[in-house]
């Protein structure tokens, strides 16, 4: 078990001694930073002492326009998750999926079907829940495991088709502004 205390927070992550890697999604929870980053509402001394922390020198007549942008260029929109840091540490890599495409994630799947066994079976009382947890997560097998991964590469598979189908689509509707030679000796 790893332990990291981080702004505060404590968190503890099981991770295997095997290298792997991790598919994550952009869920808010998933995406806790290591460090925020300066954002225009934060007080100008506060941008300096984050500035000069992270290795800057900014000068001492600097505004807070002029710290900000100097701020927002060291890192270049750059976040640290914790979950990363982590995982980084005990030699894991964590790979994120784009931004709203959870539909990438095979886990995504393997919830739904673990949920719907439990509404099937649920009569709503708490201390039933406990074991219908562990039964439902019982029906997911490596075969529905293999299934969902098929599954989500079909996804893929057709999304990059549709995507350079309409990138043609869209080029179709280029028009160039650039006469050529042709043009000109068939007025």
């Amino acid at each position: 078990m790893l332990q990291s205390s981080s702004n505060g927070l404590r968190h503890s992550c099981y991770l295997t001694s095997q290298k792997s890697g991790i598919v994550m999604d952009n869920a808010s929870y998933h995406s806790m930073v290591l460090e925020k980053n300066p954002t225009s509402s934060w007080r100008k001394e506060v941008i300096k002492d984050w500035l000069i922390k992270s290795g800057a020198h900014p000068r001492d007549d600097m505004q807070k326009v002029g710290l900000y942008d100097l701020a927002k260029k060291m890192c270049n929109g750059k976040k640290t998750y914790v979950i990363d840091t982590l995982a980084s540490e005990a030699g894991h890599k964590v790979v994120r999926l784009p931004p709203y495409h959870c539909q990438y994630s095979p886990i995504e799947l393997m919830w739904a079907q673990v949920k719907t066994y439990i509404s099937k079976k649920s009569t709503f009382k708490v201390a039933e829940l406990e074991h219908l947890v562990k039964e439902a997560f019982s029906t997911a097998t490596a075969e529905n495991w293999k299934q969902a991964i098929k599954h989500e590469e079909k996804l893929q598979g057709q999304d990059a088709k549709q995507d350079v189908a309409d990138e043609r689509f869209i080029e179709s509707f280029v028009i160039k502004t650039e006469e050529s030679s042709d043009d000109e000796s068939s007025d």
